[in-house]
């Protein structure tokens, strides 16, 4: 009979420390001890809701017996969810884009609890930072010209070829809907164009770049979170409306353009892309699937850097006005 797969938290951040493994949340660190660091770090870093006790025992090192009172532990402190077994070796592409769908609620809930988000929503950081967040933002979409290119030259699947060259055709150009809301905002096209990214947008090109590069899944689950992030309408729109109250003035002006780009990435259906590829690719291999989520995840962990970034950098005296020469964490970049 087929064993359920223990799930670990995403949200949750793994350290060797006080000979055992703290496991942090947000709001809480937990330990797990009792058994050899190393492999004991390596059986909960394989909770990945592809595994099961004895293939996370094979994998650590670990007996079955041990692994199972670890699963048990987590599990009381509500530290792991389950995954539901599949018959044979690969995720069905129902199944999976299920399984997406499910991680990416979690993340997002994760990310949008980043000071910067609820900063902005509730208007208490300053009008430096929301303008700063719009550059970054107008930076990173700017970057699709760099991104989707290379999904689309790595990619040896012409029908994954041809949707990636489609979704590139739609979205080159949305660039111009965050440089009509700099243009609100007084940000001129002289600053923008002897300004740079902050190196946490370039880190966020560079990795779905190096996904495209491996594997068009990859790329796909990538944007997909991206994507899905924009696809919970109602949420999208209550952020930008309160954003628009606290510091698009009068008018408002400087929200509407991106408004106006979240409704037509809703139109496009870009929220469908992960559903599109997987049902193009057929059945996925578990590695194959948990190196693309791996990937996803570590989208995520880069925008928390990001949004960080961004918190720190447009709260300092040096970030306006924009140059190519910059103080990031105190260095002159």
């Amino acid at each position: 009979m087929l064993q359920p797969c223990p799930c670990l938290r995403p949200d949750a951040q793994l350290r060797i420390a006080n000979h055992g493994v703290e496991i942090e949340l947000t709001d809480a660190v937990f330990s797990v001890s009792g058994l050899p660091e190393v492999p004991l770090l390596q059986a909960i870093m394989s909770m990945n809701g592809l595994l099961d006790v004895a293939a996370i025992a094979r994998q650590s090192g670990l007996s079955p017996h041990a692994v199972q009172i670890v699963v048990r532990r987590l599990e009381q402190v509500e530290l792991l969810g389950y995954v539901s077994p599949m018959t044979g070796d690969a995720f069905s592409p129902d199944s999976f884009n299920t399984l997406c769908a499910s991680l990416y609620r979690q993340w997002k809930a994760r990310l949008f609890a980043h000071p910067l988000w609820t900063g902005m929503a509730q208007g208490s950081l300053p009008r430096s930072v929301f303008i700063g967040w719009v550059v970054e933002s107008w930076w990173f979409v700017t970057g699709i010209q760099e991104r989707l290119p290379m999904a689309i030259a790595c990619c040896e699947d012409p029908t994954l070829r041809a949707m990636f060259a489609r979704h590139f055709a739609q979205e080159w150009d949305h660039f111009r809907y965050f440089e009509r809301a700099l243009d609100e905002l007084e940000v001129t096209l002289e600053e923008r164009k002897r300004s740079l990214p902050l190196p946490a947008t370039r880190a966020l090109l560079h990795l779905m770049r190096a996904a495209a590069r491996v594997d068009p899944l990859r790329y796909a689950v990538c944007s997909g979170f991206l994507e899905s992030t924009s696809s919970d309408r109602a949420d999208a729109r209550a952020f930008f409306d309160r954003v628009a109250i606290r510091y698009g003035g009068a008018d408002q002006a400087c929200v509407r353009p991106m408004a106006e780009h979240l409704a037509l990435d809703e139109e496009y259906g870009h929220e469908g892309v992960v559903r599109r590829v997987t049902r193009a690719v057929g059945p996925i291999e578990r590695a194959r699937a948990c190196s693309a989520l791996r990937d996803a995840f570590a989208l995520v962990e880069t925008l928390e850097m990001w949004s960080t970034d961004i918190l720190r950098h447009y709260q300092s005296s040096a970030a306006f006005p924009l140059c190519a020469q910059r103080s990031y964490r105190g260095v002159r970049k």
